[in-house]
Order: C-alpha cells, then sequence, then structure tokens
C-alpha cells in the first residue's frame, strides 16, 4: 500500500497544478480582454474630453469677441448660459 501512495500524491498534485494553470490563463485570457475594452473605452471618452474642451475654447473666444463688439447681447448671453439652461 505504502508503495501506491507517493505515485498517487504525484499524480494528484501534478494534476491539481495543470488545473490550476488552465484554470489561471482562462482568467488571464478575460482579463486581457476587459483591459482592451477599458483601453478603447479610456480612448474613445479622451477624443470626446478633447472635442469639448474645444468647442468650450471657442465659444470663450466667441463671448469675448462679443462683449467687444457688443456688451449688451454678450451680457444676455451669459446670463441665458447661466440661468435659463439649469
Amino acid at each position: 500500500m505504502k508503495q501506491y501512495i507517493k505515485p498517487l500524491l504525484t499524480t494528484f498534485s501534478v494534476a491539481l497544478f495543470l488545473y490550476t494553470m488552465y484554470t489561471q490563463n482562462e482568467k488571464i485570457t478575460e482579463l486581457k480582454t476587459t483591459v482592451v475594452k477599458q483601453e478603447k473605452l479610456v480612448d474613445s471618452l479622451q477624443d470626446d474630453l478633447f472635442l469639448s474642451k474645444m468647442m468650450n475654447g471657442r465659444y470663450e473666444l466667441a463671448l469675448d469677441y462679443l462683449k467687444a463688439t457688443n456688451a449688451k447681447a454678450a451680457k444676455q448671453f451669459e446670463t441665458y448660459a447661466s440661468k435659463e439652461t439649469e
């Protein structure tokens, strides 16, 4: 009986090791896929943020120009933008 214990333990240990490696590889593949999806989402959000900042800058420049050329209209625009669009 003692002669069978060592080979059985070795076989069981190897099988457990291989099973653990297989499940870990599946999990790693799943996590890599998730990371790729998250990277694409971050890139998309950065693009949207850039476009929003660019439009915000354009509105600021246009408002500065409006202040210089028609202060009353600029004041009306600021009032509308700060109070009427909430």
